[in-house]
């Protein structure tokens, strides 16, 4: 069986959804507390902008984290590409993976992703996440049939 590839591609910036939404109150909340701290002292610019920067550099992580991150699936393995500074490459095995299930969290929703789980039978990594992916649920089929070939291929190596 020659390789295919079934899906090429990077989560969807939506996952981070929830990180833009922490960093947004929690900059509103520096913004009220710098408001009612300048009836008292004078209001210092460069600590503003020092705590602003610091959230906008949390907020900023998570992206570029996301836009950094590459899944190559063919009918073999699963091919995660991860990192910013420093790469790291990690691979799974189609025949190791165990159960497959598509999760649609609400904010994921709004945008037409969802995050497939894979539970594997690796001892080190039992559970694999995939977060924000397009058309989760048409990838989930097309992995859950490459991986019932390998299964198939597994049992009838075995049978015969």
């Amino acid at each position: 069986m020659a390789n295919q590839m079934i899906f090429s591609g990077a989560p969807s910036q939506a996952c981070n959804l929830p990180a833009l939404l922490q960093g947004g109150g929690v900059a509103a909340m520096i913004g009220a507390l710098h408001y009612c701290a300048s009836n008292y002292f004078p209001l210092q610019w460069n600590l503003l902008l020092a705590q602003v920067g610091a959230v906008l550099i949390g907020v900023g992580l998570p992206f570029l984290k996301t836009a950094f991150t590459r899944i190559v699936i063919d009918t073999t393995r699963i091919t995660w590409t991860q990192g910013i500074l420093r790469r790291r490459v990690s691979t799974l095995e189609l025949s190791r993976i165990q159960r497959i299930t598509a999760i649609h969290p609400w904010w994921q929703r709004l945008f037409g992703t969802g995050s497939i789980i894979l539970t594997t039978d690796d001892l080190a990594h039992p559970v694999k996440r995939l977060p924000a992916i397009r058309c989760v649920d048409q990838l989930c089929r097309a992995l859950d049939e490459a991986v019932a070939m390998h299964h198939d291929a597994a049992y009838s190596g075995i049978k015969e």
